[in-house]
């Protein structure tokens, strides 16, 4: 068998009905606006030959509800098996972060790679249930054989000091820290797709 990878892309999580109408009557849209490109796709495509890539469409990701997003990702439990890699990519991140913290998956982790992770909500708006408390959390209920966290200085979206602020509190973690990659909108991501491939 392939060694598996499950991406779990990013979303909105809002508090309530009226903070997601307004989120959407700010946000910008244009029918006319090209594709971005995306560096969840380049990956898939960069390891199609060695390994199983796994990406599901996470369940009403401009208004994410944890518990939703717990249930659809538990049909995907019976069809992993030991050594996956996990990537969540911005709310993606936090939903692996809140899981395994409160969960044990049935198989072992070789990677879990938080991308840009919504900690808790602490100056970022959006993490709605996808976060976890730094000053009560007491690990992961799984061994990861290694827990890697991606950020950039320059990210408006999720501040760095997400990550930060997780290193402090989980010191093995790898930090990977850029200066000019924003939220990570790019189409290719060399320095991920060589981590996995170690």
């Amino acid at each position: 068998m392939k060694p598996q990878i499950v991406h779990i892309h990013g979303g909105e999580s809002w508090e309530s009905e009226l903070d997601f109408l307004t989120f959407l009557r700010l946000r910008e849209y244009n029918p006319y606006a090209p594709e971005r490109l995306r560096w969840r796709n380049w990956i898939k495509d960069s390891l199609f030959d060695t390994h199983d890539f796994i990406a599901p469409q996470m369940p009403n990701s401009l208004n994410a509800r944890y518990e939703a997003w717990v249930i659809w990702f538990e049909k995907l439990l019976p069809y992993l098996h030991d050594g996956v890699t996990l990537i969540g990519y911005s709310l993606g991140g936090g939903f692996f972060l809140r899981y395994l913290s409160e969960n044990t998956l049935p198989v072992s982790i070789k990677q879990l790679h938080l991308v840009a992770p919504g900690v808790d909500n602490f100056e970022c708006e959006g993490c709605g249930g996808f976060v976890i408390d730094l000053k009560t959390w007491s690990g992961f209920k799984n061994e990861i054989r290694s827990v890697h966290l991606w950020h950039s200085t320059d990210d408006h979206l999720v501040p760095i000091h997400h990550s930060e602020r997780f290193l402090e509190k989980y010191p093995p973690a790898i930090f990977h820290r850029f200066s000019d990659r924003n939220h990570f909108f790019q189409p290719e991501f060399p320095e991920l797709l060589a981590v996995i491939k170690n």
